[in-house]
């Protein structure tokens, strides 16, 4: 899936945004109110990557306050993606503890990414990529399927999957449904469920069983 060819740099581009992350939050942390261009310096990064990641001061301050006020219900996050039990359950747990979150620091999340799709301040033409947590816990709590889909089929349902969490999810479900958040939640499970399923039985069709002989 060549769109997906950017998923196999994806831990070299994670690390490169904690880097930047992480600069920025002990700056703010600090009393610091950074640029991009001192956050990039504070975490070794060149300026223009930096700006691949962040296109303005805004878009930076408004990401580094949200990752520390989230924290914790993040770790919440990552920890429903390691719930035991089946695959089915652990992105259930997943998709209920991302919604928790974002309704909690909806306000947060709106002004973020109002922020993020600002054009970049080096290059007005490109709006950056928000990689996010997403892809990480999601793919953590179908860990479980990793013998039963091939790396192609699993990367296109972390994909599809992406779509059912985080601030656009909500955005969909309220502003454009018309639905209460704890309305919305519930399609946003019924729907990560039935993507899952979907999965699995197109692995099943491809593969049907052998069929036992007579006796």
């Amino acid at each position: 899936m060549a769109s997906y060819a950017s998923f196999g740099r994806m831990n070299q581009k994670r690390r490169t945004r904690a880097a930047l992350m992480a600069a920025a939050t002990e700056l703010v942390r600090g009393g610091a109110t950074p640029t991009v261009a001192q956050v990039a310096g504070a975490a070794l990064v060149s300026k223009s990557t930096a700006y691949r990641y962040f296109p303005s001061q805004e878009a930076l301050l408004a990401e580094a306050l949200l990752e520390m006020v989230n924290q914790p219900e993040l770790e919440a996050v990552y920890a429903a993606a390691r719930t035991p039990g089946p695959a089915i359950a652990r992105l259930d747990a997943v998709v209920r503890a991302d919604h928790a979150l974002v309704v909690k620091h909806e306000a947060a999340f709106r002004t973020a990414i109002r922020a993020m799709l600002a054009p970049r301040a080096d290059d007005p033409s490109e709006v950056p990529r928000r990689p996010g947590h997403r892809l990480r816990y999601l793919a953590e709590a179908l860990a479980p399927l990793n013998d039963q889909l091939d790396a192609e089929r699993l990367q296109r349902l972390v994909m599809a999957l992406a779509m059912c969490v985080g601030m656009e999810s909500i955005m969909v479900m309220v502003d454009i449904c018309g639905l209460s958040p704890a309305d919305g939640e519930e399609v946003k499970r019924w729907t990560a469920g039935a993507l899952l399923q979907a999965a699995l039985a197109e692995v099943e069709l491809d593969h049907p069983p052998i069929a036992s002989g007579p006796g």
